[in-house]
């Protein structure tokens, strides 16, 4: 039984009856829920939105449509993929490259570390966020390493610091190592300074500086999101 309409389809429930010559598309590959929904209103087919328990599970749409995506999926998959991997490798580039100018004395083995952990794909760490420059995402995801790589930081938390407390303990430390790595600006007066977030959306821009990065406590991968 159809429960509600949306713009892009219908919402129904898991145990509504399948309509005749329709299929059910799981969620989860965004290439075919993305053609899928774009064929079947292009064929002017209702569409209808699997929802369970406010979960969305998949799509229901026309066979044809659902066996046409899965097909046009594997034929595309080696060209989707080697756009992606050449994306990804300019990305790096391009975050390598801003590291050496802002920190030109950091070694290797740490930058390789920072490209690892803070710019690692879906893990809603600093350097992955798109509401920050590219220079404020890797002052940001540097400092964060230094902070829990280089410094007391996680120790005080596992002692019961509070997390602020912690942070205003070893700015010492993180200036350090930040003027050891040629870091023009000293940590002071980086974690004081707020970054203006960048966003497409017309809603006022956030700040964000280092002080407000959130840590995952005792976490050794130094997950330091937003």
């Amino acid at each position: 039984m159809i429960i509600e309409e949306l713009q892009l389809g219908f919402i129904i429930p898991p145990n509504a009856p399948m309509p005749q010559g329709y299929a059910f598309l799981p969620k989860g590959i965004a290439f075919k829920t993305l053609h899928c929904r774009k064929a079947t209103r292009e064929a002017k087919k209702p569409l209808y939105v699997v929802v369970d328990n406010k979960r969305t599970l998949g799509l229901r749409a026309p066979k044809s449509i659902i066996s046409e995506i899965h097909k046009k999926e594997k034929e595309t998959l080696t060209t989707r993929r080697a756009a992606v991997q050449k994306r990804d490798d300019s990305d790096i580039s391009k975050t390598t490259a801003e590291i050496k100018a802002q920190f030109p004395k950091m070694p290797t083995t740490e930058r390789d570390l920072v490209l690892k952990h803070g710019f690692k794909k879906h893990s809603r760490r600093v350097g992955r966020t798109g509401t920050l420059t590219l220079k404020a995402k890797v002052r940001l995801a540097v400092v964060a390493h230094i902070r829990h790589k280089h410094t007391d930081y996680e120790a005080l938390l596992r002692a019961g610091m509070p997390r602020e407390a912690a942070r205003v303990t070893i700015l010492e430390s993180v200036d350090t190592v930040m003027r050891d790595w040629g870091c023009a600006q000293d940590g002071k007066k980086a974690t004081k300074q707020k970054q203006v977030a960048k966003r497409k959306s017309p809603r006022k821009p956030s700040k964000v500086s280092e002080h407000e990065v959130i840590d995952d406590e005792g976490d050794s991968d130094y997950m330091y999101v937003l």
